[in-house]
């Protein structure tokens, strides 16, 4: 009979697990560690799915900022370098940087500066141009603009970076104009300098020390009103051509699509009016902003809203009112003394009001100010700031007004948005949408995002491309500069960062329009990669991988990404234990490479050199080892102008010990 072998001792082992991440949004709330693998718990400046340029979806990709459409209300030049006296080139590039002082002669928000460039030596990145307090030198950045290198001659022209921060200048006050080349880039640009002064200031080590000249830099700076946007929207009457209307100031402007000029339609408004709402039918363009009377406008002329009977103060015209929406072929608005009562015309007739066309939510001055209307599901919706209630008919003798079953009201007008199907709007603890009967919390996984919303009721929204986009002040903020996203088709959450965006509209070909939250102007959203110039900054952080007993040995990272034309390289980190300190780094280089199909002089085929059927190529696989740890988090992180990150997926390799 054979013995048996005494049992031995079970020896540990390591498993190899593959993953690869799929991508469904962000989430703030859960802990790091408890998160499903594919939430993200911390990006800004992201698409998920997004499309590339050639039209083809990406898991992660960069998002489009917005370029110019307005000159800014009130821009002029402020200040001028243009001797020629001593003119030379001064070379710039990586490196050296070059720094032009001026002393702001008016007081506002510095909105563009014209500086003398042109192309120096073979430069294959852009031209930042930074905006920089003065302490003896450059101190402290305020702001970050660009040119593109494609708007480069061989020749010197005054360019014009424009500042999506707008940052506040003070007569008296000097300030540094400072450019350079963006990373990732070869070569040189040219800034042209004289000798009428000797203000310039050079730095051989990207701006860590400078040193004085016997020189100053040609440039000229704009200094725009201090005040952001009160409102706009596209008038678009049958005949004629649309037009954009903005208010700001004390006055509403129309704006010349080709130019960006504003040409002033009313003057005089209220100076206390900080929100404009406007409302058009029948050709006209009704407008209310709580503080003067009424106004409508038919194209040519603007004049208040006269009225034959009934709801006028003084002078036949029909009371200071906030709001304005057309339902049932009547003009609705509330009156701005008695902000409980809804006002409404004669059907068809907008400037006929009755003494009795009136309905309170729900009873006069009850404490609870409607703070907003909308047509919905052909009822007209009316927001106060605890709840909401329906109006219910079509004709005075029959309208009713009931309290909704879903209850939850609204911070302000500008958040209420609707689609075909749900109603979204900001309430006083989050973001909801409410499909005619029912509200349902969607910002459940942003709370802590919610939270840091410095004041609710300044923020504003616009539903375009099936995202809800609420704008609102960021934490510590004193204006509008942050962006959350919902996406309503996915039902997953973005977020953006440096986005002053007050008031916001999309025109009849839904071309979306964002209103400044610093000066009075518009920009056109997603142009290109960049905020009107300034460097986007993308964030994509994974979640933390572990369990918090084993030890994970992170053998291979495995990133796709699409190439771009642009040099530059994608910093991949890897944080270990949630230590948060110096993460593992790596970088990517994520520029396509080789000759471009169709592009320069012909070459023949298998003459030497690799080719490319466009530069938009995937990434050959790149590894990257970690280490062993009980926790690891993957981020991706690039900030540039015209330097899209695109993800298409990353694999993960990793070892996980077995326990006893």
């Amino acid at each position: 009979m054979r013995n048996r072998r005494a049992p031995t001792q079970a020896i540990a082992r390591k498993k190899t697990e593959r993953l690869v991440q799929t991508f469904t949004g962000l989430n703030t709330t859960a802990p790091y560690t408890q998160m499903r693998d594919s939430v993200s718990p911390n990006f800004y400046n992201c698409r998920l799915y997004a499309r590339n340029s050639t039209d083809r979806r990406v898991a992660v990709g960069t998002r489009k900022g917005p370029g110019f459409y307005t000159v800014p209300a009130g821009e002029t030049v402020d200040q001028q370098i243009t001797s020629v006296t001593g003119a030379a080139d001064q070379s710039l590039n990586l490196t050296s940087w070059v720094a032009g002082k001026f002393t702001a002669g008016a007081s506002g928000r510095l909105t563009k500066v014209d500086v003398n460039v042109k192309l120096g030596t073979n430069p294959t990145q852009h031209l930042i141009v930074a905006i920089y307090s003065d302490s003896s030198g450059p101190n402290t950045l305020l702001a970050t603009s660009s040119l593109l290198a494609t708007q480069f001659t061989s020749s010197y022209q005054y360019l014009s970076p424009r500042f999506i921060e707008a940052p506040q200048v003070v007569s008296g006050t000097s300030y540094w104009v400072v450019c350079y080349m963006q990373a990732g880039g070869t070569g040189t640009y040219n800034w042209s300098s004289n000798t009428s002064t000797t203000t310039a200031m050079t730095s051989t080590n990207n701006g860590g020390t400078w040193v004085a000249t016997s020189f100053a830099m040609n440039l000229k700076t704009y200094v725009s009103t201090n005040s952001k946007l009160l409102g706009g929207t596209r008038f678009t009457p049958s005949t004629g051509s649309p037009k954009t209307i903005i208010a700001h100031g004390t006055s509403v402007y129309s704006v010349n699509d080709i130019t960006g000029a504003l040409t002033a339609l009313k003057t005089g408004l209220s100076a206390s009016a900080t929100d404009y709402y406007f409302a058009q039918s029948n050709d006209v363009l009704y407008v209310t902003n709580g503080y003067d009377y009424p106004q409508q406008y038919d194209g040519t002329t603007w004049q208040a809203v006269n009225v034959s009977a009934g709801f006028s103060d003084t002078g036949g015209v029909l009371a200071i009112s906030k709001f304005g929406v057309f339902h049932k072929n009547r003009y609705w608005t509330v009156n701005a003394s008695n902000t409980t009562q809804l006002v409404f015309s004669e059907n068809s007739l907008y400037n006929n009001y009755l003494s009795t066309n009136f309905i309170y939510a729900p009873s006069p001055k009850s404490g609870d100010p409607i703070t907003g209307l909308i047509v919905f599901q052909d009822n007209l919706i009316v927001f106060t700031r605890k709840t909401k209630y329906i109006v219910f008919g079509d004709d005075p003798g029959n309208f009713v007004l009931r309290q909704s079953s879903g209850q939850k009201g609204s911070v302000n007008q500008d958040v209420i948005k609707a689609d075909a199907n749900y109603i979204y709007y900001l309430a006083d603890d989050g973001v909801y949408r409410y499909n005619g009967s029912a509200d349902e919390l969607v910002s459940d996984t942003i709370q802590t995002e919610i939270d840091t919303i410095t004041d609710k009721t300044k923020s504003s929204a616009v539903i375009h491309n099936n995202y809800y986009r609420l704008y609102y002040w960021g934490a510590n903020a004193t204006t509008n500069n942050a962006c959350i996203l919902w996406d309503t088709l996915n039902k997953f959450w973005l977020r953006d960062s440096n986005t002053y965006v007050n008031k916001p509209f999309t025109n009849e070909s839904n071309a979306l329009y964002e209103g400044s939250s610093l000066v009075g102007a518009l920009y056109l959203a997603e142009q290109a990669y960049s905020d009107l110039g300034k460097p986007l900054a993308f964030v994509y952080w994974s979640k933390y991988f572990g369990d918090g007993i084993r030890k994970i040995f992170l053998r291979r990272i495995i990133p796709s990404i699409r190439l771009q034309t642009q040099p530059y390289n994608l910093n991949v980190y890897i944080d270990i234990d949630q230590r948060n300190t110096i993460p593992l780094r790596y970088s990517v280089n994520a520029q396509a490479s080789g000759f471009t199909w169709g592009a320069g002089s012909p070459v023949l085929w298998g003459a030497g050199g690799v080719y490319l059927w466009g530069s938009a190529t995937v990434s050959n696989p790149t590894t990257m080892q970690g280490t062993e740890a009980y926790w690891h988090q993957l981020r991706f992180e690039q900030t540039g102008v015209d330097t899209p990150v695109e993800i298409l997926s990353y694999l993960l390799e990793m070892r996980v010990r077995k326990t006893e």
